[in-house]
């Protein structure tokens, strides 16, 4: 035995140790998570996700899918980020003779959208950076105009027609940092937003759609130096759990456990009702502790009139 665990790549030892020490989980497990957590059948969800934490799956990434659409049936529809880009948005944009190919099944995004990515009834956005790929009742209509404009998470986004389907966010293992339903408000308000988030550049980056046809997509990438104290950066841990303060406290914030994960999911549009609001009081997913304590914007008590 020991010779055998010896041999195994990084990636098999990791199985092996989490097959070993975790409680196994089945597909009827996870769907009845789901259907405690208030996922319900013709729900339309953007799903973030962290498969390790779920605990050892049998079957895998593919098992959580097949739970995932089984709780939203056939009038459902499940979102899944599979975003091509290599580092930043804007370190993307910045390789040279980059291509996005609309067809390939590849992403950077980890297990449970690579597996997402080999289901045939797969839409995916036309985007080379934050591609989304999409399946169910609503799957074309969320995913066919990303590419239109340089606004990447305005109204012809994934975000943006998730919103008007009044769908859901639903994150499997994570906190609140890695929601890229954020960036949707700072396209929308622009120069109404109390900072500057984007680069004064607009790329045009090639996406090829098919045998010898490509497109030109304008994308203006967001600033690294902006996003250095953005909620999803490792030290941003009093933003990231201030967020989740501000969503409990005003009952949006649905919290429970599938598999062994720590999970929830907010209503889109009321999350950004919400995030509109906290912009206009300055509060933002840039917003350091010091800042909102000089502008008495913390602790929440200090805000909580002023929030619908």
């Amino acid at each position: 035995m020991i010779r055998k665990i010896k041999k195994l790549g990084k990636k098999q030892l990791n199985q092996f140790k989490l097959r070993r020490s975790r409680i196994h989980l089945n597909g009827n497990t996870l769907k009845n998570d789901l259907k405690n957590l208030g996922i319900e059948r013709g729900d339309v969800i953007l799903i973030h996700s962290s498969l390790k934490s779920i605990g050892y799956i049998i079957g895998g990434a593919k098992t959580v899918i097949e739970a995932l659409l089984y709780a939203v049936k056939q009038e459902g529809t499940l979102l899944v980020p599979t975003y091509p880009r290599r580092g930043s948005m804007y370190n993307t944009c910045n390789i040279k003779n980059y291509i996005f190919d609309y067809t390939s099944k590849k992403t950077a995004m980890g297990a449970i959208p690579s597996e997402f990515l080999k289901l045939r009834e797969v839409f995916r956005s036309i985007h080379p950076t934050h591609s989304i790929s999409a399946i169910g009742k609503y799957a074309k209509e969320l995913t066919e105009t990303h590419h239109i404009g340089d606004k990447t998470f305005g109204e012809n986004s994934p975000w943006g027609k998730l919103i008007k389907l009044n769908g859901k966010i639903l994150g499997i293992g994570i906190t609140l940092g890695p929601t890229t339903q954020y960036h949707y408000i700072e396209d929308i308000m622009g120069e109404d937003f109390p900072i500057k988030t984007k680069v004064d550049k607009i790329f045009k980056l090639k996406c090829k759609i098919g045998d010898d046809k490509y497109i030109n997509v304008d994308v203006n990438p967001l600033d690294p130096e902006v996003a250095k104290t953005r909620i999803d950066k490792k030290d941003s841990t009093f933003i990231r759990n201030y967020f989740w303060e501000i969503y409990k406290r005003l009952g949006i914030l649905k919290v429970g456990k599938i598999g062994e994960a720590t999970s929830w999911w907010v209503n889109a549009r009321r999350f950004i009702e919400v995030l509109m609001d906290l912009a206009k009081l300055n509060i933002t997913i840039y917003s350091t502790k010091e800042e909102l304590m000089e502008n008495n914007l913390y602790p929440y008590d200090l805000i909580s009139e002023k929030l619908n």
